[in-house]
């Protein structure tokens, strides 16, 4: 294991800069006291010196913003590209649940999107800290490893990874493999037997938690013996318009499958008007299912099938891990959690009675 290099002190930063302890220390606490020369010398060379001051110290000195920044490190975007509101999606169902929980707790939050290149996001992030505007950090990743996370926890900021498993953090999320594997089980209960799995990319950004989806698919598939048939898992762009493409061009192959299974709600909702418009009867004809359990499932037709997240569940183990490591609490319990989710049948699916159409 590579060892942990040694932090850069107050000290440090006051011989590198040929100007007192003590200026250094006005120059971080109270820098209107501050000659403008000297202050901008001095935060040059704390920027040269990636001198972060210790956490714990400067909890002694500040009171507590009691707000926490909510931070999406990757593209969002809506999905038709007829707006700039990103529209009713799961990521708008975290947001409002992150604020609930932490609401709820005495905090506020703070929602923020990567707009910039990794070292300009590293620099807002860090000065939210350093300038007292926020106490924690809930990111929501769509890749392990995000090298501006490591960057912030290797300083001490407390930070939870939230929706995405990276063990170099702690996390919160959800076990998007054994949901698939389930939605598998229960397609071939209902009698379906070619099943296809179709994932969600935007301007080519996959996600970790598809790919876990994709891999407890070809799990399901295995465990029942099933041929899997590399043309019919394709990837939409998470829009309805790419469900309803998809489905269409699924049901149009030389070899169709019986069962679809869509990465989110959106497309799968897409993919009944899809085949509605060609006269394909769901379930009967082919079964669909979806992913997130958007209000919108109750009301379409038939109602659609999908795999319930735990985001509730979610947010409140990660506002409870992440407050504790604000205030120098222990973890309420495993810091690296991995909640169930939970298959909402409906309509759109068949009945468990094997070898039935319907």
């Amino acid at each position: 294991m590579q060892e942990k290099p040694n932090r850069v002190t107050i000290r440090d930063v006051a011989e590198a800069a040929g100007v007192s302890f003590q200026t250094v220390s006005l120059v971080l606490n109270h820098p209107e006291k501050v000659a403008q020369k000297t202050l901008q010398h001095v935060r040059a060379v704390i920027k040269s010196l990636d001198f972060v001051p210790s956490m714990a110290a400067r909890s002694l000195r500040r009171i507590p913003t009691r707000t926490l920044a909510c931070v999406f490190f990757g593209k969002r975007a809506s999905y038709d590209n007829r707006t700039y509101q990103i529209q009713d999606t799961y990521w708008n169902n975290v947001v409002q649940t992150i604020n609930r929980v932490a609401d709820r707790a005495g905090y506020a939050v703070q929602q923020r999107s990567q707009g910039a290149d990794d070292e300009t996001l590293y620099e807002e992030i860090r000065n939210l800290f350093l300038g007292g505007r926020i106490d924690g950090l809930i990111a929501v990743v769509e890749r392990t490893a995000h090298p501006v996370l490591l960057r912030l926890q290797e300083q001490g900021f407390p930070l939870v990874i939230f929706g995405t498993r990276d063990a170099q953090f702690s996390f919160v999320a959800q076990d998007n493999a054994q949901a698939c594997a389930e939605v598998v089980d229960h397609l071939v209960a209902g009698g379906c037997h070619a099943l296809a799995f179709i994932s969600g990319e935007r301007d080519g950004h996959g996600n970790d938690d598809v790919d876990e989806r994709y891999r407890g698919y070809r799990a399901g598939l295995e465990r029942h013996g099933l041929a899997m048939q590399a043309g019919w898992n394709l990837a939409g762009d998470w829009s309805m318009a790419s469900g309803y493409r998809i489905a269409q061009q699924l049901w149009n192959a030389a070899q169709r499958p019986d069962g679809l299974i869509f990465a989110s709600d959106r497309m799968a909702l897409g993919a009944l008007k899809g085949l509605y418009d060609l006269g394909v009867r769901v379930p009967h004809d082919i079964a669909v299912v979806g992913f997130d359990n958007m209000q919108y499932d109750d009301f379409c037709v038939p109602p659609l099938t999908s795999v319930h997240s735990p985001v509730l569940e979610m947010a409140d183990a990660a506002v409870r891990m992440l407050l504790a490591r604000i205030t120098g609490q222990p973890d309420p319990g495993d810091s690296q959690q991995v909640l169930a989710t939970r298959l909402v049948v409906r309509q759109s699916t068949r009945s468990a009675n094997p070898g039935s159409r319907g």
